[in-house]
């Protein structure tokens, strides 16, 4: 059986069509990536239904839930404008799907779990795109990292761009993270972030950043639970090959301190949670975020 004959779609603009965007209300449309995420997902349909700002497309991609995913979108069709299952082959090549029947011209890729801060985020967030483009391609604001069980706060990430910029995380320029990023649609019409497992998110902003600085929205956008690939041991090694692969198509220059002591963190990290588990990992990790006068992040519930 081919994918197409698994293939199930819905939402609202199927029956009452597109929203269209006006001049002073943007259309934003919002892409979630969701696999057997049902349990998480009414974090998000709560706060995206509670938004003031109306003028929303909400496109869910599934990667053909075996869950209840698929029973949870037919029931909340008045708040998910399309939404379609079908196998895929990871996060990137869903929200490459998605944006074929992106309407908007401003772009959030949030996930199943995460949380538009308040009510009215999208009103202000609006307010500020509204003749933002071509002036800006990329907007972000601030981001709460939560945990994924208590849902407790464990960093809140508020950085104007220009204490970004000329700054390195591991071999990549600092970025805002994806969540709380506007694209406008034009940055997708030139790129592939598809040939990424992991860093596609990075490669779209980079993509832009480097060429025409961001703006920089001074409020909270979104708030995202702690998780993901960095979880996984093979990751750590695929991540730091795929920036590698960025910092070649983009012709990036890393400083040569940077990318060795990067190199020997890579596969220190490896080496830990390959052997001797996430949960050593963890603990190490916190503790040289002690040393550092940070607050726990990786053990907290």
């Amino acid at each position: 059986m081919n994918d197409a004959v698994k293939r199930c779609e819905g939402g609202r603009e199927l029956i009452h069509g597109a929203k269209q965007g006006t001049f002073d209300q943007p259309l934003i449309t919002i892409i979630t990536s969701t696999y057997n995420a049902a349990k998480d997902l009414h974090w998000t349909l709560d706060s995206i239904r509670s938004q003031t700002y109306s003028n929303i497309q909400w496109i869910i991609a599934d990667g053909g839930s075996k869950d209840e995913s698929v029973e949870l979108f037919k029931q909340n069709e008045d708040v998910i404008d399309y939404w379609f299952s079908e196998p895929d082959k990871g996060i990137y090549d869903a929200w490459n799907k998605a944006l074929k029947y992106a309407k908007g011209d401003w772009i959030q890729f949030i996930g199943a779990g995460d949380e538009l801060a308040d009510s009215d985020t999208l009103q202000q967030v609006a307010n500020h795109l509204d003749g933002a483009f071509p002036t800006y391609e990329i907007a972000y604001g601030q981001i709460e990292v939560i945990s994924e069980k208590n849902r407790r706060l464990i960093e809140k990430i508020a950085t104007p761009w220009e204490s970004m910029r000329g700054k390195w995380f591991g071999i990549r320029p600092v970025l805002p993270v994806h969540p709380e990023v506007y694209h406008h649609k034009s940055i997708f019409k030139n790129i592939d972030f598809t040939q990424f497992d992991i860093a596609g998110d990075s490669y779209i902003v980079l993509s832009s950043v480097l060429y025409k600085d961001p703006l920089y929205l001074d409020f909270l956008i979104d708030r995202m639970p702690l998780g993901g690939v960095s979880t996984n041991p093979k990751n750590i090694i695929k991540m730091y090959d795929e920036l590698l692969k960025i910092n070649d198509i983009l012709d990036i220059k890393v400083p040569v301190f940077i990318r060795i002591k990067e190199f020997l963190k890579t596969y220190l990290k490896f080496f830990i949670m390959n052997y001797f588990g996430s949960k050593v990992f963890f603990v190490f990790g916190d503790g040289f975020r002690f040393i550092r006068g940070k607050s726990s992040k990786w053990l907290v519930k």
